[in-house]
């Protein structure tokens, strides 16, 4: 790199840090990282990667950002000052420029293509130039001019022609994993380099005491049992793609955790309440230390400083801490939303580090049955990319339709390779007789009976229902032990409801009734006697008898499953009406029956069937169909980082505090508001804190709904925090009431 002036002593940040220092930053991040995970690349990838570290940030030599960084001593000197400055300001670069779109003029196209070739050096100028994700690149003239006035003669850049390299969005699929995982790597040690609160290693050492997760987790179970038949699975197909399709209660989650083994994991589940759950058990009983595994989802900062380890002064700084290394995914544990890691699906600039990541990781997608249609998809196309970059997958779940492992052999052109799928049913015992009731509605004597000497769940398939059927059973006060659960009650009393719902559930003598709605199906870890529910599609159906007799054997006459088919959410919360429908008319066969795991996969396989859905244009068959044929011929960069985020969800969420809840707390809400307004003149943990209490007594609303909102006030805008004059109940000491009641004429927000 020899230069007319010395480059590397220029300044590289504010602080007065030079583009040497800077650089050598990230060579040792490399170094670090390259004796972590090197053997999960090839030489030529590593080397590529080496060099984007050492040209990142030369273009920072250009006079207007040394000027932007205040280094005085050097911009008074140029002897070409006014010319440079008025050119810039003719550019409308006046106080800044793109600069990583100038590093590649440093960088020799004869010698690089020597060394790495022409396909890895076109790699090598796009993730330099595009390392930030500006809104505005400078034009092939602009290059022209600076190189002309500035890099050429002061500092002896050896190219302007690389512009012409660079992708846009006809770039091949194949081509962009392989740019995507080196720019990834890049960003990966520059946020490394430049961030302060950053952990002192760019990828926090997942070699624990000489142990990692698999090796927790077989010590856990090896000190007393032998490894189950899916555990034993797990570790021999260590080394492939896997699908597992095990009963509850067998030790999936173990074998899951054994297949990741010595490797860096990110473990996916639909439900924050489950990851918050998985994040604990990891930590609690495998002894896995806090300091390797965190949690990744919307509300992850809130539960890392509920769950803080160090109960010190600073509880919300460390919290926000490893939040930030969490979110630049750099632990060797990470319990997350798939909406976290898979947003990459729609190849935005800014998703780099993701792919680059997920090369060198395993990913464990868990109950994938659970999601939509528009979501499988998704995943499914992920797990395409995911392989193509070199990484690795597990689906783990109790049900697996086989129409999903149709579009994961298929995928339109692509087979994804993997293991074939393997299933482990619990043989053992029998858990669930159900019966299908021909009224369309529950028998309330029945459920208030059998309350009074057993733990009764009643599922409904919205809080409308929920709410009906809780003031049904509460009618003239006849039970006392009546609880409701559903998504409408504020935070705080969600919490406080679901570790009673987990309290209740495992006390040895109490009895009593609890309704809720399908956020039970999965979130909770809970075993009730008697499930009441009413009928959905069989996915969810099976998931709800998952929290009766859970791992109990069943051998009384009566039914413990007691259905009702009165179509609650049909065509709303259940959108396809025809798995609805396949979903009850295949159930029938097994009324009055005990119905044993084979049973359960017989069922599924029948409602799911791949042939039939076909044949019968379901919807649902061609939902997943046209979404993974929309991502395939989606071309990279088409959407921005914020669309991605939204699109791979299709929410539009808004917060609401109940009137109620605001008028008790009123002058803590203005303090907070007052804190969020004025950030500047408030700390840290200030900030933090009125946040967390703000999201603590508010409700999240999925659906927006023009009626519901028009009955908003806005409280704070900016984070989309309104006030809703709905009634809201709910008793702190006896954790009972119905939460936010619903307007008969404003039911859309309520399903």
């Amino acid at each position: 790199m020899g230069n007319a002036m010395d480059i590397n002593k220029l300044w590289a940040k504010s602080s007065g840090e030079t583009i040497e220092e800077h650089t050598n930053k990230l060579l040792d991040a490399f170094n670090e990282f390259k004796t972590l995970y090197g053997k999960c690349f090839d030489e030529i990838t590593l080397k590529t990667v080496e060099y984007a570290c050492k040209y990142h940030d030369l273009g920072k030599c250009a006079f207007v950002f040394q000027k932007m960084l205040g280094n005085k001593a050097y911009t008074n000197s140029i002897p070409n000052k006014k010319e440079l400055e008025k050119m810039y300001s003719e550019m409308g670069f006046e106080k800044n420029v793109p600069h990583g779109n100038l590093s590649p003029a440093f960088i020799s196209n004869k010698e690089m293509k020597a060394e790495l070739g022409q396909e890895m050096t076109q790699y090598l100028y796009n993730a330099i130039f595009f390392h930030h994700n500006r809104n505005r690149s400078i034009t092939p003239s602009e290059l022209d001019m600076i190189y002309d006035y500035e890099l050429k003669p002061l500092y002896n850049a050896k190219s302007k022609k690389y512009m012409s390299k660079l992708f846009n969005s006809e770039i091949e699929e194949c081509d962009w994993v392989k740019y995507a995982v080196i720019l990834g790597l890049l960003n990966k040690f520059d946020y490394y380099a430049s961030d302060t609160k950053e952990k002192s290693d760019v990828e926090i050492n997942g070699n624990y005491n000489g142990k990692y997760i698999g090796d927790y987790v077989y010590e856990a179970i090896t000190r007393h049992y032998k490894l189950r038949d899916v555990q034993q699975y797990a570790l021999e197909k260590h080394n492939e793609n896997i699908i597992i399709i095990a009963s509850t209660g067998i030790g999936k989650t173990e074998a899951a955790l054994l297949w990741a083994g010595n490797r860096k994991l990110f473990y996916t589940l639909p439900l924050k309440v489950s990851i918050n759950a998985m994040y604990r058990r990891i930590k609690d009983k495998y002894g896995y230390s806090g300091d390797k595994v965190t949690l990744l989802h919307s509300d992850a900062l809130n539960e890392l400083i509920e769950n803080n380890e160090e109960n010190d002064a600073n509880i919300i700084e460390n919290a926000m801490i490893k939040y930030h290394a969490s979110k630049l995914l750099s632990y060797p544990v990470t319990v997350c939303t798939i909406d976290q890691l898979f947003s990459f699906v729609y190849k935005y600039r800014g998703c780099e580090l993701i792919l680059a990541s997920l090369k060198y990781s395993v990913v464990i997608i868990d109950e994938i049955q659970s999601y939509e249609p528009e979501i499988i998809a998704k995943l499914i196309y992920g797990l395409y990319i995911i392989t193509l970059a070199g990484g690795k997958f597990a689906i783990i779940t109790a049900t697996l339709p086989p129409v999903l492992t149709y579009f994961i052999d298929k995928k339109g052109v692509y087979n994804i390779p993997h293991a074939a799928p393997a299933q482990f049913l619990r043989n053992d015992i029998t858990r669930h007789k159900i019966h299908i009731s021909e009224a369309d509605d529950f028998d309330y004597d029945e459920i208030l009976k059998y309350g009074k000497t057993k733990k009764v769940l009643v599922i409904c398939n919205t809080v409308k229902r929920a709410v009906e059927v809780f003031k049904m059973l509460n009618s003239d006060g006849r039970f006392e032990n009546i609880r409701l659960l559903h998504s409408k009650f504020i935070k705080k009393h969600r919490k406080m409801l679901e570790d009673e719902i987990i309290r209740f559930a495992e006390s040895e003598n109490e009895t009593g009734i609890w309704i809720s709605t399908q956020i039970v199906e999965a979130s909770l870890d809970i075993d009730f006697d008697l499930l009441f529910t009413e009928m959905c599609t069989a996915d969810s159906l099976l998931q709800r008898m998952g929290r009766c007799y859970r791992n109990r054997d069943y051998k009384n006459d009566s039914p413990n499953i007691y259905i009702v088919n009165n179509k609650s959410g049909y065509g709303t919360v259940y959108k396809y009406k025809e798995i609805f429908d396949r979903s009850f008319d295949y159930l029938l066969q097994f009324n009055n029956q005990l119905f044993t795991e084979k049973d359960k996969m017989q069922y599924i396989n029948q409602v799911y069937d791949t042939e039939e859905l076909k044949n019968s244009n379901s919807s649902y068959f061609n939902e997943i169909k046209n979404e993974i044929n929309r991502r395939m011929h989606t071309p990279p960069f088409e959407f921005s980082k914020e669309n991605a985020k939204q699109k791979f969800r299709n929410i539009v969420s808004y917060m609401v505090i109940p009137e109620s809840i605001y008028n008790k707390n009123n002058s803590e809400f203005e303090r907070c508001r007052d804190v969020l307004k004025n950030k500047s003149k408030h700390s840290f943990n200030e900030i933090n804190s009125a946040k967390m209490f703000i999201e603590n007594h508010s409700i999240g609303l999925g659906n927006f709904d023009p009626r519901v909102h028009e009955r908003c006030n806005s409280f704070f805008e900016k984070l989309e925090y309104f006030t809703l004059d709905y009634k809201y109940d709910f008793d702190e000491e006896l954790l009972c009431g119905i939460g936010l009641d619903y307007d008969k004429d404003e039911e859309s927000n309520f399903l």
